[in-house]
């Protein structure tokens, strides 16, 4: 059966919900052999951490409480992103798929192309950059944060990085999301690392110098013009049937139901 593309323009949610909606859309790929693109905000600012940190080492909880600040355990690797008046994006597709790409790279470089389509249709002119050599330079001096960490493939306006994603492939099926910042929010996401004060400024730095949000590209470009662009470019790239088909009420109660179980607290939230 060929394989269609479910879009999901989502609203906003909390972290728990967030993880908990990729994860079951990573199933529900596979059940359904589908491409699922879905496009949501955050309701409140969440950090996200890499699945393998341990947030009572990496986050300063004791700021994140004062100034409201969430966090949640991400299914892909690195380390923390800040949420919040960005854009995410989540793919999720069976590994049968082969169009889709073999190997982590194959399927990034795809993903990517769908991503610079988009963005020109919405009027923003970028380029597939190879970040690796030029920021591998600057990770052996200071760690970067993890929306500069060096990788191939990455979206680029004028050198500086636009997107920051990340993969996951399974047995059966692949997961890859990214953050769109529209604002310069996520900037302040050293703020709440347990870092030095040399270090918080070092990686302020490098996010203002090295990284760019769609409000310094385009003050007049709205999120709702920005979604429908990138799933142009999606449709384009894949070539394929594409469906609008929001959350279902069952949908949405099973995901919230996941979101509050003790099993997915223990593994995305301790």
């Amino acid at each position: 059966m060929t394989p269609n593309i479910r879009f999901i323009i989502d609203s906003s949610h909390d972290g728990a919900f967030n993880m908990a909606a990729d994860q079951y859309l990573l199933r529900q790929s596979v059940s359904e052999n589908q491409i699922i693109i879905r496009f949501y905000t955050w309701s409140v600012p969440t950090i996200t951490i890499g699945y393998m940190q341990k947030p009572a080492l990496v986050l300063d909880t004791y700021k994140m409480v004062q100034e409201s600040v969430g966090w949640v355990r991400r299914p892909t690797g690195g380390r923390a992103v800040m949420h919040y008046e960005d854009l995410t994006y989540s793919c999720m597709f069976p590994k049968s798929l082969k169009f889709m790409g073999s190997t982590v790279r194959e399927s990034y470089n795809l993903i990517t192309k769908c991503l610079l389509r988009g963005l020109g249709y919405a009027g923003i002119s970028c380029e597939a950059h190879d970040s690796y050599d030029q920021l591998l330079e600057v990770k052996r001096e200071v760690k970067l944060p993890c929306f500069l960490a060096p990788n191939r493939d990455e979206v680029m306006v004028n050198g500086k990085k636009l997107i920051g994603s990340a993969q996951r492939r399974v047995t059966d099926s692949i997961l890859q999301h990214g953050s769109m910042p529209l604002t310069d929010y996520y900037r302040k996401l050293p703020h709440f690392l347990k870092l030095s004060q040399k270090e918080q400024i070092s990686q302020s730095d490098l996010l203002k110098k090295k990284s760019i949000c769609i409000r310094e590209l385009d003050k007049t470009l709205d999120i709702d013009t920005l979604v429908e662009s990138l799933k142009k470019g999606f449709a384009d790239i894949f070539n394929l049937d594409c469906t609008d088909q929001k959350f279902t009420n069952d949908e949405l109660q099973t995901i919230e139901k996941e979101s509050k179980s003790e099993g997915f607290i223990k593994r995305w939230l301790e």
